[in-house]
């Protein structure tokens, strides 16, 4: 008696159980209104453009450690560094950028000084921008540069904004025209010539918009 009572008792909680979940009826809900932003794809950098990679990633100069105070080291190549600096200022206006290079002053110290007559340049060289390289970081160590004044100032001011080009990260261009060509111009060059091209922009463009990169110190930090 006891026993049928219990297989009775039992028979009844099995009864009155709640189905396994995954066995109750589905339901369609209603999705929550959500509005997703895909921003537009970035584009490649141009072709035959290099960039500086360390680490797999792209080099750039964080933007919170813009602008570069740099030092002329010779006040005779002063006008030269203006130009230089003068033709990345005003060609990362478009990204919304202020200035990427300023001058030393008495209340800014250099993060790079230039080096004019350095015996280390090669001879076969206009110009050198010198790299210490890590697994995380990106360091330039100094300019170097011929002073001969025998060359155009539009020559040597294209000289040294191909150099700051590599500074911010950006390799040689295998297309005659762009300012980081690898090749320095075989014509006489007024400061007027002197600019970035379409083609140095959108490579610009693409390697400051690169969320992760190694980034590029100068010997202060």
């Amino acid at each position: 008696m006891k026993r049928l009572l219990l297989v009775l008792l039992l028979t009844g909680l099995a009864a009155a159980r709640e189905p396994h979940p995954s066995q109750l009826p589905v339901r369609a809900r209603e999705h929550a209104n959500w509005e997703f932003t895909v921003p537009p794809p970035m584009p490649p950098p141009p072709d035959r453009y290099d960039i500086l990679r360390v680490g797999n990633r792209p080099c750039h100069i964080p933007i919170e450690r813009t602008p570069w105070r740099i030092a002329v080291g010779d006040l005779r190549y002063y006008p030269l560094l203006d130009k230089a600096m003068l033709t990345w200022n005003v060609g990362v206006q478009p990204l919304g950028f202020s200035y990427l290079f300023l001058p030393a002053d008495a209340e800014h110290p250099p993060d790079l000084v230039l080096k004019w007559f350095d015996p280390q340049l090669p001879r076969d060289k206009a110009a050198a921008t010198w790299w210490s390289t890590g697994l995380d970081v990106a360091r330039v160590l100094g300019i170097s540069l011929d002073g001969n004044f025998n060359v155009p100032a539009g020559n040597m001011a294209q000289v040294l904004s191909h150099e700051l080009g590599h500074v911010l990260g950006l390799g040689e261009s295998q297309i005659p025209g762009d300012l980081m060509f690898y090749k320095t111009a075989n014509r006489p060059l007024s400061m007027q010539d002197i600019q970035l091209s379409p083609r140095d922009f959108a490579a610009l463009r693409w390697l400051y918009g690169q969320e992760y990169y190694t980034p590029i110190k100068s010997p202060r930090d």
